[in-house]
């Protein structure tokens, strides 16, 4: 039960009827994955005979007991510091010693304070923050509550749904428990709370709800309520819209707003990134009774992983796999200490980047084996920009490349087949290596506008995709939720835009949306030397920082800012009609002050501003502005939208179609469309872009359809795909080529990062476009035949698909990204663990056409029931590539400071009690432990 863990080598005899936990560890033990329990046997898996009948469960080689006492101060508790004040002691370590089941046990506990049955205050009066005003009400009632979500039904329910989407929705009861000694009579509060879906009602007469703005919700008492008695619970019945089949759709921070004094304070066991401390662990996954989605247990898991992952020798296979690699006779194998180089000038800059990289990776710049650059031609197959051949030997290794970026590449392959887990004695193998890059774009997008990301993990980032060979980052670096990049001249939009906290009046902050709490944040943003500092560093690790400006819609940090500054009597940038009165919701919520209006030339002075500085902080930086992303999407009223035929026509609005200054801009303009203002903007926004020089702007796609390439000016104008495949992206695809637009595919129900692994409600993430995306799922993905994917993965539902490839010649594919959008992604570590290894996934397939993947063939139909794909070369393929990704690529993630994600393993338990477990990542440590995890040892 955890007293003891194990190091997992073989299957093991634990006893009939046992329930083992499971973990898995990353190579130096630092990085480990969430805790499984298996208790059931694979129905569909192979199992090895040879086991180990002693269930003694040992570390290095001394049984380790459980002691009765104490020692560990374990108490239960919400969460740790709510177990510090209650000094309920648990004295095993488990939770079933906890009467509130919704307590956890937690180890290394400080007790304050005795007490025999727990009633005492949930939250130290001391550990609240408040606005420190001097009538602070909130302070009698903020410290005494408690707050837990069960989730209940997403279906067979008799809840009135017809407020929602197509009639959809799900219910939750939201517990709220006050712990104080005295009845609480006051009804003079609010709860505040973040919620990504829309709750319909409050069914509790006692208690009603008001939507606020974007996500952020209230509920406050009726006049029925009677306050809170002494040491009671609450339960609300509520309705939300959708679904919700992931535990991270509850957003933490709830706070207390009293009426009075507008003083706030974060309930305390919301105060946390651990969810279970305030919601209620789910049991199930299914959203629809149509949902055949395989929740992944330990034993589900285990039989994927069997079907998916096995282990082979990948000590050649680079990360991504190069065009061609020839096999010299009689090749030797051979062993170095290190690396020098000779002829390094010809990297340029990037031969900083170069020798930071093997720094960080403990490899010896003064070793013994040469390392020689060279510019030259090279074969026809391979004569290109970013080309190299490499030749290892063990005289030395030499790469010769059409260019600087050819070379790096080409030592970047050469540090892909380093092993440096021991950086003295690193075996290479003599070989040739002819390579060059399948698309020009090989990007990797992260969202710092939702949350924020530190410098740091941009830098930690940027060395990722150099090692390999993404070339653009896409830095959405704006949104509804936050502005990250000072802009000189516009003050606000850092001032104001790049905090959130509660001020009603947003003259000093946006309000707070995201978990994020009712206290601001200080330097959540990019300074001017921090931008130019990351081009610099991106730059001499051949990486190009591609900045995006969401705009007309997603802009609500820029509207606020510049509102806060018509306030103070400048509205010279102003984004807002203040007379329009459209009434609008946004698909995440918002109203109109979400989307700048494009009528104004106030509107027009802000964008020539802001790309003029942004030119200028490039200039200074001595990296040209040459791609500048517009953004462009969902600038639309979603009650527009056919799933909601029960609102009236009042509400289903065009965006700023009340608008006076758009009214007359109909009258003057024939150019434009209330219908398309997206559309209206990209033209408008890329004449600016043309008189600063900009040679490319990039959009998502929806912002720029209905248009085609030559209605604007910049030489290049490219569109991030990013339809699904159930819902017809290959049909968008089409439309896309037809355009006359570069085309990035950017699919979310293969690339996007902020959705999870795995069909398992513990797991972090949106779900609306794919239930999960595995490191397997990106790297089977083929982006040149979309066709082809609906072989070889499923819908959302985990229903098979069906898709003919359209009779049109194939398009040309620009390049690929994965997305990190950053919604549930509050903090660096957890950006990491979404993010990677999944970008080396995106780096494989943007980098090396594969040969499983199949010629576009106009009219070919591709289903679950077609033999088309060869999906034994595929698993050959995969077999190599996670191979070489778990036993070496992994530990340069460490390395480099990359807490990335070590997947839960896979588990099994027959009859007899023998346990059998695996991983997806070879090589990948796994623990068990059959006293539920209590005592870690390895």
């Amino acid at each position: 039960e955890g007293r003891t863990w194990s190091l997992y080598s073989g299957p093991v005899g634990v006893g009939s009827g046992k329930a083992v936990t499971l973990q898995s560890a990353s190579f130096n033990g630092s990085l480990k994955s969430r805790v499984v329990v298996a208790d059931e046997e694979c129905s569909d898996c192979e199992h090895d005979g040879n086991f180990n009948m002693d269930s003694s469960i040992t570390t290095n080689g001394e049984k380790l007991v459980a002691s009765t006492p104490n020692k560990g101060n374990f108490y239960c508790g919400a969460n740790k510091n709510d177990a510090q004040q209650r000094c309920i002691p648990c004295p095993s370590g488990s939770m079933s010693e906890c009467d509130d089941p919704f307590h956890g046990c937690f180890g290394g506990v400080e007790c304050t304070v005795s007490s025999q049955n727990g009633n005492v205050d949930l939250i130290a009066e001391t550990s609240i923050e408040t606005t420190g005003l001097s009538s602070n009400h909130v302070s009698k009632l903020a410290p005494y509550l408690r707050v837990m979500i069960e989730m209940e039904k997403n279906f067979d329910h008799d809840a009135d749904c017809s407020m929602g989407d197509w009639g959809l929705c799900h219910t939750q009861t939201l517990s709220i428990e006050y712990a104080g000694e005295e009845d609480y009579l006051d009804d003079q509060f609010k709860i505040y709370f973040s919620s990504i879906h829309r709750v319909l009602q409050v069914n509790h007469p006692d208690f009603e709800h008001q939507h606020v703005v974007g996500d952020l919700t209230y509920i406050q008492p009726t006049s029925s309520f009677g306050g809170f008695q002494s040491k009671t619970k609450i339960e609300l019945p509520l309705v939300m819209e959708y679904w919700s089949v992931q535990e991270t759709d509850n957003m933490p921070r709830w706070f207390v707003v009293d009426d009075r004094d507008q003083s706030t304070a974060i309930i305390g066991n919301t105060d946390t990134e651990e969810v279970h401390s305030f919601v209620v662990p789910y049991t199930s996954t299914m959203k629809t009774p149509t949902d055949n989605n395989v929740q992944m247990t330990a034993a589900t898991r285990f039989s994927l992983n069997q079907k998916t992952a096995k282990e082979v020798d990948a000590s050649i296979r680079i990360i991504p796999t190069p065009y061609e690699i020839v096999g010299r006779d009689n090749a030797q194998s051979f062993d170095i200490n290190g690396i020098s180089m000779v002829n390094g000038q010809l990297l340029g800059n990037l031969q900083i980047g170069a020798a930071d990289l093997l720094l960080k990776l403990g490899v010896n710049d003064n070793g013994d084996h040469k390392v020689t650059f060279m510019i030259g031609s090279l074969p026809s197959d391979t004569d290109g920009a970013e080309s190299y051949t490499m030749e290892t030997t063990v005289d030395g290794t030499t790469i010769m490349g059409t260019d600087r970026s050819g070379l790096f590449h080409g030592f970047m392959s050469f540090i892909g087949l380093l092993d440096v887990s021991n950086a003295a004695k690193m075996t290479l193998t003599e070989m040739i290596i002819y390579d060059k890059p399948r698309f020009d774009y090989r990007g990797h997008q992260v969202d710092v506008a939702r949350n924020f990301r530190s410098k740091e993990a941009i830098k930690k980032t940027i060395d990722a995709m150099a090692l390999w060979k993404l070339n653009v980052l896409h830095l959405a670096l704006t949104n509804d939720e936050g502005w990250r990049l000072e802009i000189p001249g516009l003050e606000e939009l850092t001032s104001v835009g790049s905090k959130r906290c509660f001020d009603p009046s947003e003259e000093t902050c946006l309000l707070t949306q995201l978990g994020s709490g009712p206290y601001a944040e200080e330097q959540q943003y990019y300074t001017r030397d921090d931008y130019i500092e990351l081009l610099k560093y991106a730059e001499e690790r051949n990486v190009k920082i591609l900045p995006e400006f969401n705009m007309p819609a997603h802009a609500r940090a820029a509207v606020i800012s510049m509102e806060a500054r018509a306030k103070n009597g400048d509205d010279t940038y102003r984004l807002t009609d203040p007379e329009d009165e459209t009434f609008l919701l946004t698909v995440q919520f918002y109203d109109r002050t979400s989307i700048i209006n494009p009528c104004l030339d106030s509107s027009v002075r802000f964008v020539e501003k802001l790309v003029g500085e942004v030119k200028q902080m490039h200039d200074d930086a001595g990296i040209p502005l040459e791609s500048y992303h517009f953004g462009g999407d969902e600038a639309k009223n979603i009650l527009l939208g056919a799933g909601y035929s029960s609102y009236s026509d009042e509400l289903k609005e065009q965006p700023f179609s009340k608008s006076p200054s758009c009214q007359a801009k109909r009258l003057n303009d024939p150019s434009f469309d209330i219908e398309k203002i997206a559309n209206y903007w990209a033209i408008t926004v890329n004449k600016i872009l043309i008189e600063n020089g900009v040679k490319e702007m990039v959009a998502w796609q929806d912002g720029l359809r209905s248009t085609t390439k030559d209605q604007y000016e910049t030489e290049s104008v490219a569109v991030n795909l990013w339809g699904t495949l159930y819902w017809g992206s290959i049909v968008e695809l089409e439309d896309a080529a037809d355009e006359g637009f570069e085309i990035i595919m950017s699919n979310p129900d293969y690339l996007y990062f902020d959705f999870p692994y795995e069909v398992n409600p513990e797991e972090r993430g949106y779900y609306w476009a794919a239930r999960q995306n595995s490191v397997y799922k990106v790297f089977s993905f083929a982006p040149e035949n979309l066709a082809q994917n609906a072989e070889t993965s499923v819908d959302r539902d985990g229903n098979e698909m069906s898709v003919t490839t359209p009779s049109i010649p194939q398009p040309r594919i620009h390049g690929m990204q994965g997305q990190t959008w950053s919604e549930t992604i509050r903090t660096d570590d957890q950006y990491y663990e979404m993010a990677f290894p999944r970008v080396l996934a995106v780096a494989e397939r943007a980098w090396h056409l594969a040969n499983w993947e199949m010629n576009w063939s106009p009219g070919v139909t591709y289903n679950g029931e077609t033999d088309l794909v060869p999906k034994d070369e595929l698993a050959t393929d995969y077999n190599g590539f996670v191979s070489a990704l778990g036993c070496r690529e992994m530990l340069k993630l460490e390395y480099l400071g990359i807490k990335y994600r070590v997947p839960p393993p896979g588990a099994s338990i027959d009859a007899s009690g023998v346990l059998t477990a695996n991983s997806e990542l070879p090589c990948t440590a796994i623990m068990y432990s059959i006293d539920e995890g209590r005592t870690w040892s390895l």
